[in-house]
């Protein structure tokens, strides 16, 4: 299925993936992981990050 700047994929953890960049341009990805179905109520994931509070220019 096709995706254009500002898209957000979730792939579940067994699923596939692959990356083809059909334009001119370079591509970005971002990838975010995190064990499947590991939150809790009392989780904190970033705990141990720091979060950027500025926009990301590139």
């Amino acid at each position: 299925f096709p995706v254009s700047e500002g898209s957000i994929v979730r792939i579940a953890p067994n699923g596939k993936r692959a990356f083809k960049n059909t334009g001119s341009n370079e591509m970005l990805v971002l990838c975010v992981q995190y064990k499947a179905n590991s939150f809790s109520d009392d989780d904190e994931p970033l705990k141990d990050s720091i979060m950027l509070e500025a926009n990301v220019k590139l």
